[in-house]
């Protein structure tokens, strides 16, 4: 009954983010009413990246935060075995993979060290607090996000859209009305591609394939979002414990997913009250003891000291090398951020890695970064105009945002930030180069005035002709950088007019 229970609240919740994930798209809409930031309004991992980082969080965001912290000291780590929806996701793939294991050679369920987590999680927070921001990086829903945007769902939208058109051109029955309810609620007009698509997805495939080694591996082991939960835990005065009745049978801690059940009560950092102890043991000698005092004050064991100062002493040297190196701080001028973005350093350490902006972006502008960002923004949003440009009234990504990283920005606000300049390469651009006539730059410039001009000169072209060419200059102090004259450029391979960042922090509207 538990089980059924607890699985029917995990399936509703993954549903639910779904269904967010799938509404937080551009539809022709200006604004989204129920984006998929909203999840993160519940991560205390969020709001500690936030609060390390210095930003100041939402009052959504400090109000959520806190709430899961409270219902994780008075009923101790739920969120993992309950509502988690990368959590739910591990427990259907890892279902599948282990049932298949067990058919062709068996299955060996493998246990790290008991402290891996919490060690991990200390050597992701030092890392973090000195400026290497890996728990928003790591953190699940981040991951989720970040993987259904840029790997899943445009396979998925690429699939869907090529079997249903199949299907219709073969007149099969339902094709024409699925392909439309999916069109209106959930494909988008032109499959998104983004850079970095196959990294992301092998990232995620093998947090997935993590579960041939043991059941929740990640959320047991690696995860720092459960690791965080898991301090907090010891603070909660229920735990599940076995009875006098208990014969020490011991398959409630084979049956445990994340090896709780080892110890008498029950270990509750890891502990993610699944209550598949209870639902196993025929006897039913589990239940919940209630302990309304303070943590022991028992010193850790010899190891775990160990690993803690190898935590901060990994965690920090880590952090170290990226604030000295070259490679950590390399951006060059071509290099830009979304409309909004608070000063790089700032936007590195809040930006936790979602995707969000990337998903609402409506001409598929918004990428991932690897090395462009330098060592410290890894995976962090960057504007690609030569793939996808900035729609000029567009204030999707500062909306989505769940940690303020990138601004919303006002109505009216927008179309003044500037995103960068854009400059024209004199050896490629047609009319400077050859006398070649091209006006495609001017004519899909949205500013007003626009920041593109035209001088009509004189050419001599190499055959020997001479004619009178428009010549395109730019208006440095009209472009905002939207980029979509680097995107519309006509030539092959790279574009003769780019944006390029400005060197100094680029003034602001909102300062």
């Amino acid at each position: 009954m538990h089980i059924s229970s607890r699985r029917a609240v995990q399936f509703l919740t993954l549903a639910g983010f779904l269904a967010l994930y799938a509404r937080t798209a551009y539809y022709g809409q200006d604004e989204i009413t129920w984006p998929v930031h909203l999840a993160f309004k519940l991560d205390p991992l969020a709001l500690l990246n936030t609060l390390i980082a210095g930003g100041s969080p939402s009052a959504a965001l400090l109000l959520g935060g806190l709430s899961m912290v409270v219902a994780t000291v008075i009923l101790g780590r739920f969120f993992c075995g309950w509502l988690c929806p990368m959590g739910t996701t591990l427990d259907i793939f890892g279902t599948l993979l282990r049932r298949g294991a067990k058919k062709r050679r068996g299955y060996q369920n493998v246990k790290p060290p008991k402290y891996s987590q919490t060690a991990l999680f200390i050597t992701l927070l030092f890392a973090t607090a000195a400026g290497l921001p890996l728990l928003a990086f790591l953190d699940p829903l981040s991951i989720l996000l970040r993987s259904l945007t840029v790997s899943v769902f445009p396979a998925f939208d690429y699939l869907s859209k090529t079997i249903l058109s199949a299907g219709m051109d073969a007149s099969v029955p339902l094709s024409e009305p699925i392909f439309e309810l999916m069109s209106e609620h959930i494909l988008l007009l032109k499959t998104p591609v983004f850079l970095l698509a196959e990294v992301t997805a092998a990232i995620f495939i093998a947090i997935i394939l993590l579960e041939l080694i043991s059941p929740r591996f990640w959320c047991t082991y690696l995860c720092p979002l459960g690791g965080l939960l898991g301090v907090i835990s010891k603070f909660s005065p229920l735990t599940r414990a076995r009875l006098e009745e208990c014969k020490g049978c011991k398959g409630c801690a084979a049956r445990c997913p994340n090896g709780a059940a080892d110890t008498n009560p029950a270990d509750k950092a890891l502990c993610i009250q699944c209550m598949e102890c209870g639902e196993l043991c025929n006897k039913n000698i589990f239940g919940m003891r209630a302990r309304f005092s303070a943590p022991s004050p028992s010193l850790p064991d010899r190891r775990m000291r160990r690993g803690v100062v190898a935590s901060i002493i990994i965690g920090g040297g880590a952090a170290l090398f990226t604030g000295t190196s070259a490679i950590a701080k390399r951006r060059g001028t071509r290099f830009l951020r979304p409309p909004g973005a608070v000063d790089e350093e700032r936007f590195n350490k809040l930006c936790i890695r979602c995707g969000a902006c990337m998903r609402v972006c409506p001409r598929n502008g918004i990428h991932p970064s690897l090395g462009e960002a330098g060592l410290d923004g890894l995976w962090s949003p960057r504007l690609v105009p030569r793939l996808g440009y900035c729609e000029y009234h567009c204030r999707l990504c500062g909306q989505v945002c769940p940690t303020g990283a990138i601004r919303y920005l006002a109505e009216g606000k927008k179309e003044s930030w500037v995103i960068g300049i854009a400059v024209l390469d004199k050896n490629r651009c047609l009319p400077l180069r050859d006398g070649t006539p091209c006006i495609v730059c001017e004519e899909h410039c949205p500013t007003s005035p626009k920041a593109i001009e035209f001088e009509v000169r004189e050419v001599t072209r190499k055959e020997g002709d001479v004619v009178m060419v428009k010549q395109p200059r730019i208006v440095a102090e009209r472009c905002n950088g939207c980029g979509i004259c680097e995107n519309k450029c006509p030539l092959e391979g790279e574009s003769a007019i780019r944006v390029e960042r400005v060197q100094q922090e680029i003034s602001s509207p909102y300062g």
